[in-house]
């Protein structure tokens, strides 16, 4: 396709026009999440990106990645050293496990790609984990609103265990469908650090996890000149995001922050959950 110019889109980008638009959408939302809100939003991008893609999510993870890699870049920098590495580190063996996991999973999807039901299979696969983190997501909120009914509600202070699950849920989502959001802000939000501390514990994370994931990415094919000509395209738009999240977290007291954090899970979490219902029951009635 050589319309305006973009000939290394994939030939599944059927509609230039909605791509840039929908595609540009998602990178604004990721890279705004990232450098202003710790990520929390983050999690609509890339259902997003899938409907750029016409419903291809296999082709929007691979697309998504770089751009994720460049707003964690952009954000690490804009953040550096004010992040709690103490608070953070306890997630990365449970993560590595994550990524693993979800490493074998993709192989699986895409070993299955070109064979009968294949496509079926890994739009079901990603129906199930949509649904799966949206449900978690709202939980959180529900166990967050109900300690605030406490005057004062002790700070979470996970111990081993706790946080070798949250690490292998966040590892295994993120490298699934870049979904790592909520559950990172299940284990580090209810911490109550100050709200700088927290977003930049955040960068932290999704800046050595995302860059991880390369390696299974690669490994798989998910990464290749297509996608990277669509991930070039949609460039632009992280750093657009990217200082408008600077912009507004400067601009929102830490008491707003919290509340606009635990909104916007909370919508986050709806959209998944009913975009992955749907999507299932959709397919089991063909």
């Amino acid at each position: 396709m050589d319309v305006l110019g973009w000939s290394l889109l994939p030939a599944e980008v059927g509609n230039v026009y909605l791509f840039l638009i929908l595609g540009s959408l998602s990178a604004l939302l990721v890279s705004m999440a990232k450098a202003g809100f710790g990520g929390s939003i983050g999690v609509l991008s890339f259902p997003v990106m899938v409907y750029a893609f016409g419903g291809n999510a296999l082709l929007a993870a691979g697309t998504q990645l770089p751009l994720l890699i460049a707003c964690d870049l952009v954000a690490v920098a804009s953040w550096w050293g004010k992040w709690s590495f103490r608070t953070v580190w306890p997630l990365f063996p449970g993560a590595t496990a994550g990524v693993l996991i979800g490493w074998a999973i993709l192989w699986w999807l895409t070993s299955m790609e070109g064979q009968a039901g294949g496509a079926a299979a890994t739009q079901k696969a990603n129906a199930i984990l949509s649904a799966i983190v949206g449900m978690i997501a709202l939980g959180f909120v529900v166990l967050q609103a109900a300690r605030s009914w406490s005057s004062n509600p002790p700070a979470f202070r996970p111990v081993f265990w706790q946080s070798m699950i949250a690490g292998g849920m966040a590892g295994a989502a993120s490298t699934l469908a870049h979904a790592a959001g909520p559950i990172t802000t299940m284990y580090l939000l209810p911490q109550r650090m100050p709200k700088g501390t927290f977003v930049a514990s955040t960068v932290l994370y999704y800046t050595v996890f995302n860059q991880a994931k390369l390696i299974p990415y690669f490994a798989l094919g998910l990464i290749n000149l297509k996608t990277a000509g669509a991930s070039l395209a949609l460039l632009p738009a992280v750093i657009v995001g990217t200082l408008l999240g600077l912009f507004l977290h400067n601009r929102v007291a830490e008491r707003q922050f919290t509340a606009v954090v635990y909104v916007l899970l909370t919508l986050a979490g709806a959209h998944m959950c009913y975009g992955g219902v749907q999507k299932w029951l959709a397919l089991a009635g063909r």
